[in-house]
């Protein structure tokens, strides 16, 4: 054979061959392909279920206690919850005008029927006094519609004059004051009588109560 003929046999068997796994590797790639393709189909049924959402009611601006709600207020958002969180579906929307809040509603939060009456807040022969009270005075846990008893300090000088307790029901969430700092402004449910005593008092200080049930909650979610 000449120099030729065995220099290119030569580069022949130099070549790289092209790769071919064994039968037993190629198993393996099997499996991981079918693995891989299982759990994708997985994650798209995941993400499937995550887009099934329901329109619900939600508040687009702040509601304060005891304001009639109307078709402003409300829009209907796309949302993805479990069948017991207690939302208002957006068909419903249109009952919910005319009711009342129950609470304060924050604008971007979804309505809850707990968070709506049918009738005012204020029962008839009732009227609502506000009044300032040091921060530092106020009981913990005071917020909407829980009942209260209000004191009225005797006069130092009179012995024998005695502290006037007064009950009503808070109607909303204390704000501050612009009067003072450290100061807070209490609004109250009282009949008429009692909230003209409270109205003239000097000094006013809150006692929280034990909760009980609220009239003004007749009817609710109806």
């Amino acid at each position: 054979m000449s120099d030729i003929d065995t220099s290119a046999s030569q580069q022949l068997s130099d070549e790289p061959r092209g790769f071919r796994p064994s039968a037993r590797r190629r198993n393996r790639l099997a499996a991981g392909i079918a693995l891989g393709a299982i759990a994708i189909g997985g994650n798209v049924g995941v993400y499937s279920a995550l887009n099934s959402s329901e329109p619900a009611v939600q508040v687009v601006r702040d509601v304060a206690a005891g304001e009639a709600i109307t078709s402003d207020m409300l829009r209907t958002v796309d949302v993805n919850v479990d069948a017991t969180v207690n939302v208002i579906e957006g068909v419903d929307l249109r009952s919910l005008v005319g009711q009342y809040a129950r609470v304060r509603l924050v604008s971007g939060s979804l309505v809850t029927r707990q968070a709506l009456q049918v009738g005012p807040l204020v029962s008839v022969g009732n009227a609502i006094v506000a009044f300032e009270v040091d921060a530092s005075q106020l009981p913990v846990g005071v917020r909407e519609r829980v009942p209260v008893r209000l004191v009225i300090p005797a006069d130092r000088g009179d012995d024998d004059q005695t502290p006037l307790s007064i009950d009503g029901r808070v109607v909303g969430f204390p704000t501050e004051s612009d009067s003072g700092v450290g100061r807070v402004s209490v609004s109250v449910e009282l009949n008429d009588a009692d909230a003209v005593v409270v109205a003239s008092a000097d000094d006013v200080r809150v006692v929280l109560l034990v909760p009980s049930p609220d009239p003004a909650a007749a009817g609710l979610g109806e």
